[in-house]
């Protein structure tokens, strides 16, 4: 995805136990043809236009008018709103990981909602590695994100830095929980290659492999304050490898508002 050479990592941050925060900036750019190609992938996480049509058929809406009032999180009825910044913040967290970090990573959390405006349950970004010559190396990326887009939110940005760091706890149980639901999805959409891929960590006792977790907040530059994230602790969390994740962005309520109306245009 082109999109992926906006974002610029910056200097580290650390939190009050001197864990390390990994900082990026997404400076967005004008630039049609990209935010399009991000539009369309985007999309496809909730439909493909094959899917889409199906779904249209015999309703008499347009794609657009499907898309927008029927699979895409409402803009004003909530909780739409929270679930709209929510997905993207997830989405975007998706494609870091893929794209940046070669994760591959099973889109199937959003195409099978059957609230709109609620978010899916389970473990927010999952992403799988393989070591073709160390099986044991074999990763698996479990990650807890929480995003604010207002920028007039009262929430401080270490706040929700903070939420993900205690979410993430929680996905020291659910994360298997998340593997059922994902292969039993992949199943359901005829990728069978990518089901083998899921039930490589189905089974820790007799195939062991490393297993990572993170805490990602997804901020509007406004809410994020550099100084203020040594206000975070990781000192209640069980794990040891957890990896914690910044992304900031100029106008991020815009940013998402101008992503969902280009990708209902199809």
């Amino acid at each position: 995805m082109r999109y992926m050479t906006w974002y610029e990592q910056e200097e580290c941050l650390h939190t009050a136990d001197g864990r390390e925060i990994t900082v990026l900036r997404l400076d967005t750019e004008d630039n049609d043809e990209i935010l399009d190609e991000w539009a369309e992938h985007f999309r496809n996480n909730y439909r493909t236009l094959e899917d889409l049509d199906f779904d249209i058929e015999g309703t008499g809406k347009t794609r657009e008018e499907f898309l927008i009032n029927d699979v895409f999180p409402d803009t004003k009825v909530q909780p739409g709103p929270a679930t709209r910044v929510g997905d993207f913040c997830e989405l975007l967290v998706a494609d870091y990981i893929e794209f940046i970090r070669d994760y591959y990573v099973p889109r199937t959390r959003y195409c099978r909602k059957i609230n709109r405006n609620m978010s899916s349950p389970g473990s927010d970004v999952l992403g799988f590695k393989l070591n073709d010559q160390s099986p044991r190396k074999d990763e698996i990326f479990v990650i807890e994100v929480k995003g604010t887009a207002d920028p007039k939110s009262n929430t401080k940005g270490y706040q929700r830095l903070q939420e993900a760091i205690n979410g993430s706890k929680k996905d020291i149980v659910r994360y298997a929980e998340s593997l059922n639901a994902i292969k039993r999805r992949l199943r359901d959409s005829g990728k069978t290659d990518k089901v083998k891929v899921v039930e490589r960590f189905q089974n820790f006792a007799d195939k062991p492999y490393v297993i990572r977790y993170g805490a990602c907040a997804v901020l509007t530059n406004s809410i994020f304050i550099a100084d203020d994230m040594v206000n975070a602790t990781t000192e209640n969390h069980k794990v040891k490898n957890l990896e914690l994740i910044i992304i900031h962005n100029e106008g991020l309520k815009e940013l998402i508002d101008e992503l969902y109306r280009r990708a209902a245009k199809c």
